[in-house]
């Protein structure tokens, strides 16, 4: 016992010592004993953990004074154990230093892992639902989960254009997720996302699925698909905690959860609490609403002219300003007592008067665009920059049909750059059309203008060129899993353009136009959910009509039929099979004169509607089987819709062509589209454009034909 209070005094005479020889340094002192308190706080914990610990082993190695039986009756009183439940769990001292090194005498922090608990809650919850998510949290981070916890409110970026996309990357990223479902999680699209996207990872294929533990806020029905979540599932809404307070609902969450969720952390960095500042600066004029602390809180009330009494009542219930944009009249009344009907007024009158400022400043643009009013025959195009020369045929064709097309215009050299140029061309277009390839599965380019189309508000539609659906970000699969989609990869271009433009420009809506029944069933049938779409490709079986093993497709104009036909008879009897459109039915479709196909099924009678559609399909399904493309090229096919629209396709699955030169064009060709020459110009040609030509050069056709192919084996 002598010794403990030796080792209690020493620290004590010493900082007399100290005080008395700096007497007249006051200034300087009070600056170092912060400094000391500041740095000494990790040390100080350790130290009483130590000093506990002691006690503990002292009490358990001296004798009970019962059993002595000596002593007055103070100390025949029995000691008093220690209980356990209440003391700092001995892991605590380890967990926080196992992501630290020892550098000469001196603990280095070493790098922490990212933050892997997701906190999932509604944007457009209420005030009482919001003040049990930061309770919540608080809670958990006092039970040192500070480090481990994502919070949006914590990460300071709610008034961030790229808001909505950190918080799904965090989505994507987590080990574990927090749900608190309300009637409003389920109206939110942000929040339903996110439930999604959890889904998304628990598919069978997925390595790490993250876990996650629902809070049933509120009396509210959970869809059947989320019903592998239902294990660890918090109900508040039980009549037992009807009458408990939002402090003790949040309790009951971290008695329920706490012992599952910290086997998810890292990092285990204790809870250093906050202090309030005793000073009402004005710097809270130079912050956003919601990122306000409780300290720019109260500066606000202060300066406004608020009564002590009020402001006691905000500072008790630890409002800052994220709670703050929620609360509404009847909040103050009930919940912090503030019981003046012209201070709440007050309040309430400042607090849209700063939000209205704030939405008139330069970055919060995003704002604005969110009210901002779009045009009808506007349409912004989102692509991967891979994939450039399709998007510029694509938006060619669009501005045909009479419409508005724009994209973005530069990448940035941030995501916050990127949105901040291109964001405003979205904010002027009602419809988004997201082109899917294979490039765009892991573009950030795409994530980011999605996810900001979205929430704008912007009506969706996917042109799925590839489907890549398996290899979709979670997040993407959550935002247009749902959307409708255009099959541009198992369908003819053209077919599919017309049903793209009849979902942005519904031709039922022009005034003296009388559709078809089959037409607009057919329209009507070739828009889908993208999910739909891609999961009946994936299960479908395709349809093969003994052509389909062809390793050549040939792509001609009708003029040049006899031609193309011994083209195939000599590549067949060298061993290459082709591939060619030689039925009368498909020579009427395809015509002489270069119209495109969808102008000749118009005029054709009602029962070709089904011919129409399966040359299309024959088409499409023979250039994906085959290896190569052979275009035939003369002056008429360079022209030709057709001839565009099968160059187009054979580029947007990717396949290669070579050019065959049947009547004498300029190489590179001089006419044609500008998409097309640009295409052609990088193809490879060979010269077969008259009989001393054909016989000259047919063999080195073949043998260019034959090491490609054997390549590809």
């Amino acid at each position: 016992m002598q010794g403990d209070m030796e080792a209690v005094t020493e620290p004590v005479e010493g900082q007399e010592l100290k005080e008395t020889t700096q007497e007249n340094s006051d200034a300087m002192n009070k600056e170092e004993k912060m400094e000391d308190t500041k740095e000494g706080k990790e040390n100080v914990m350790d130290v009483a953990n130590e000093k506990r610990a002691e006690q503990e082993e002292n009490a358990a190695d001296q004798p009970s004074p019962m059993e002595t039986g000596g002593g007055d009756g103070v100390q025949n009183i029995p000691p008093v154990k220690p209980n356990k439940e209440i003391l700092p769990k001995p892991r605590i001292k380890k967990d926080r230093t196992k992501n630290r090194k020892q550098d000469g005498g001196k603990m280095a922090v070493g790098k922490k892992m990212k933050k892997g608990i997701f906190i999932s809650y509604s944007p457009d919850g209420g005030f009482l639902e919001r003040k049990l998510v930061c309770e919540t949290v608080k809670q958990f981070k006092e039970n040192d989960l500070i480090e481990d916890i994502w919070f949006d409110k914590d990460e300071e970026n709610t008034g961030s254009p790229s808001w909505f996309s950190q918080r799904m990357e965090a989505v994507e990223k987590c080990r574990a997720a927090i749900c608190f479902l309300s009637f409003s999680y389920f109206q939110c699209p942000v929040s339903v996302y996110e439930l999604r996207c959890l889904l998304e990872r628990h598919v069978p294929s997925s390595s790490a699925p993250p876990k996650v533990f629902l809070v049933l806020c509120e009396d509210v029905e959970i869809p059947q698909q989320y019903s592998i979540f239902l294990e660890d599932l918090v109900r508040l809404s039980h009549p037992r905690y009807q009458r408990l307070s939002l402090s003790e609902k949040a309790s009951v969450i971290i008695g329920s959860l706490m012992e599952k969720v910290e086997s998810y952390a890292s990092i285990f960095a204790p809870h250093l609490p906050h202090v309030p500042d005793s000073d009402y600066t004005e710097e809270y004029k130079k912050k956003k609403l919601c990122k306000w602390s409780s300290d720019d809180l109260q500066s606000w009330l202060y300066h406004m002219g608020i009564r002590e009494f009020y402001r006691q009542s905000f500072a008790e219930a630890g409002m800052d300003g994220f709670l703050l944009m929620s609360i509404m009249d009847q909040d103050m009344a009930a919940f912090l007592g503030i019981d003046s009907r012209v201070v709440r007024r007050k309040i309430l009158q400042q607090i849209i008067g700063i939000l209205e400022k704030e939405h008139k400043a330069p970055d919060s643009w995003h704002l604005r665009a969110r009210t901002q009013k779009n045009r009808a025959d506007n349409v912004y195009l989102v692509y991967d920059p891979a994939d450039v020369r399709l998007a510029q045929n694509l938006k060619q064709d669009l501005k045909k049909k009479n419409l508005q097309v724009c994209c973005h215009e530069k990448l940035g050299q941030s995501k916050e750059e990127f949105l901040a140029i291109n964001g405003p061309l979205i904010a002027t277009a009602k419809h988004v059309i997201i082109l899917l390839t294979e490039g765009a599965t892991a573009s950030p380019f795409i994530f980011h203008e999605v996810l900001f189309a979205d929430w704008l508000g912007k009506s969706l539609v996917t042109v799925m060129f590839k489907n890549v659906w398996q290899k979709m970000r979670p997040s993407l699969k959550a935002v247009i899993g749902e959307f409708p989609a255009v099959d541009f990869e198992t369908k003819m271009y053209s077919e599919s353009m017309d049903i793209l433009e009849h979902h942005i420009k519904p031709l039922r809506k022009v005034p003296g136009v009388v559709l078809e029944q089959t037409y607009l069933n057919r329209m009507s049938e070739g828009l889908k959910p993208l999910q739909v779409l891609a999961a009946s490709q994936g299960t479908g079986s395709a349809v093969s009509n003994g052509s389909s093993d062809a390793k050549v497709f040939l792509s001609y104009q009708w003029d040049m039929h006899n031609k193309v036909q011994e083209i195939k008879r000599i590549l067949e009897n060298n061993g290459i099979s082709c591939w060619v459109d030689n039925s009368p039915t498909i020579a009427q479709q395809r015509g002489t004169s270069g119209a495109s196909t969808r102008s000749n099924a118009a005029s054709a009678p009602i029962h070709s509607d089904a011919i129409h559609e399966t040359l299309e399909s024959n088409i499409q399904r023979n250039m994906k089987s085959s290896t190569i493309v052979l275009s035939c090229i003369t002056p008429r096919y360079l022209q030709s819709d057709n001839g565009i629209k099968d160059l187009m396709l054979a580029e947007a699955l990717h396949k290669p062509v070579i050019a065959v030169l049947l009547r004498f064009v300029a190489w590179p060709p001089d006419m044609g589209p500008s998409p097309i020459k640009k295409l052609l110009a990088h193809a490879s040609h060979i010269d077969l454009s008259n009989d001393k030509l054909f016989k000259q050069n047919f063999h080195v056709l073949v043998e260019r034909l034959r090491r490609f192919l054997n390549t590809k084996q």
